[in-house]
């Protein structure tokens, strides 16, 4: 049986990433497996919502639910507006709603806090009492993607803004030993850039094509078609296109979102540094890629897998 140190509060930092945030899912998994449960849970954006539903004790629901996905569900729960944002968000939250049935950040299994962003300001906000739904739902607002949300009389939007992978959040929660989870890592390094290198994960085969048809027939819009470079490589050299295409108007925002995420990462992890940085190589993933859950699940596993002699040694851990 793992023993820890006495007094170790483990605070558990899922960051920020869209569709990659799936990854979190099996670095909760293999941390568990290795008998390792944390005190306390805080996470931006992704890391919010997949952080609620774990204090929740629903983690096994969402890993069914997110493993189920495909790329025509994702699009029909998308609420397209004009105002605000391009999605409203209003479908996929209304799903975590019912899980959550009215529940309070004070009723979890365990502490939890959801970072999001003040639009005025730039301050980042710490949700740490409220509505659940409430708190997730302003984590996750993408600015330009989904709506705002108005919270005690200001505009919050998605906490990767101020702080993607918020460690120090953790330890205003008291914990002494923080393991963190940056999902951004690699991301710009798996660019399919005219010959570069794409290190990321696995082909799926079962992908839609960039012209696959929605269920009336009709082709999707260009913006929200999936896109040829999102498929799943492994150390493959891909020469550039034969006629080079402006990216799309999503494609273009998604990029943007994260260029930023790793700049404004790597800037608050220099300052603010974890006891143990879990990384996952997810390159490949586009933030948009929420039907594939499984091959980013299996890269947070391998990632916690990775550092669990360094996550031993630290923890004073033995037995094992």
């Amino acid at each position: 049986m793992a023993r820890r140190r006495p007094h170790t509060r483990i605070g558990l930092v899922l960051g920020g990433g869209a569709a990659r945030g799936w990854a979190h899912i099996g670095v909760i998994r293999a941390l568990h497996e290795a008998g390792i449960k944390p005190d306390v849970v805080c996470g931006t954006s992704i890391g919010a919502l997949v952080g609620a539903v774990y204090a929740n004790g629903d983690l096994d629901w969402l890993e069914g639910w997110v493993s189920s996905l495909t790329w025509q569900t994702v699009v029909r729960l998308l609420d397209l507006r004009i105002s605000g944002g391009l999605l409203g968000g209003r479908k996929v939250i209304q799903i975590f709603a019912d899980k959550f049935a009215g529940r309070e950040i004070s009723q979890l299994q365990m502490p939890f806090a959801a970072v999001a962003t003040e639009l005025d300001s730039g301050r980042e906000s710490w949700l740490q009492d409220g509505s659940v739904v409430d708190a997730v739902r302003a984590s996750i607002a993408i600015p330009g993607i989904f709506t705002p949300v108005w919270h005690n009389g200001v505009w919050l939007v998605d906490g990767g803004l101020a702080n993607p992978v918020p460690v120090s959040v953790a330890r205003g929660m008291r914990a002494d030993f923080v393991i963190a989870v940056d999902l951004n890592n690699d991301i710009l390094n798996g660019r399919d850039f005219g010959g570069a290198v794409v290190d990321t994960l696995a082909v799926d085969p079962d992908a839609p094509p960039p012209g696959s048809l929605r269920k009336n027939g009709q082709p999707w819009p260009r913006w929200l078609a999936p896109s040829a470079d999102s498929r799943f490589t492994r150390d493959v050299r891909v020469p550039p296109p034969p006629s080079a295409r402006l990216p799309s108007m999503l494609s273009a925002v998604a990029q943007s979102i994260d260029i930023m995420q790793v700049r404004i990462t790597r800037s608050r992890l220099a300052g603010e540094p974890a006891d143990i940085l879990i990384q996952p190589r997810l390159g490949g993933m586009g933030i948009f890629d929420f039907h594939r859950a499984r091959p980013a699940i299996e890269e947070g596993r391998a990632a916690v897998e990775h550092m669990m002699p360094a996550i031993r040694a630290r923890l004073g851990l033995d037995g094992f």
